[in-house]
């Protein structure tokens, strides 16, 4: 697990598959956990309302972007909230350097802002080493559709 704050209150937490195995039921779970390590971590109050979009991969894993909502009212009441959307078969593109790791795994490649991007349809595990960043949601049908 990888967790990387991004900025006002927004945190995106990396689960890969060979360390977390996926189900709805377990990502429920797990999510408190998250929170507690996220409040150890970052100091942050837990008693809130919390956004968090779940984006499910079968070569990668799962990516929580998670984004606390400032409510006065639930300081005071002790309690945490979570809203939670699922986004299943995400498509999750691999910022690389090196456009020749395409010869390694089974795979579409776009060339976007002078940046190579990976579309993975073998096992992440080939080429972890070589990724620079992991790109999901939004962005990712950005750069497919403007490569």
């Amino acid at each position: 697990m990888k967790i990387d704050y991004v900025d006002n209150d927004k945190y995106i937490v990396y689960l890969n598959k060979s360390y977390y195995i996926f189900n709805k039921d377990s990502i429920d779970e797990c999510l408190f956990k998250i929170l507690k390590i996220i409040k150890k971590e970052y100091k942050i109050d837990l008693y809130s309302t919390f956004n968090v979009e779940c984006y499910v991969n079968d070569n990668y894993g799962v990516i929580l972007s998670i984004k606390k909502v400032n409510d006065p009212f639930l300081k005071y009441n002790e309690k945490i909230n979570t809203n939670v959307k699922f986004y299943y078969k995400a498509k999750f593109l691999y910022e690389i350097e090196d456009y020749f790791i395409k010869n390694r795994v089974k795979c579409k490649i776009y060339l976007y802002k002078n940046k190579y991007y990976l579309e993975l349809e073998d096992d992440y595990i080939l080429i972890c080493e070589y990724i620079k960043k992991i790109i999901f949601g939004e962005k990712v049908l950005s750069i497919i559709n403007n490569s």
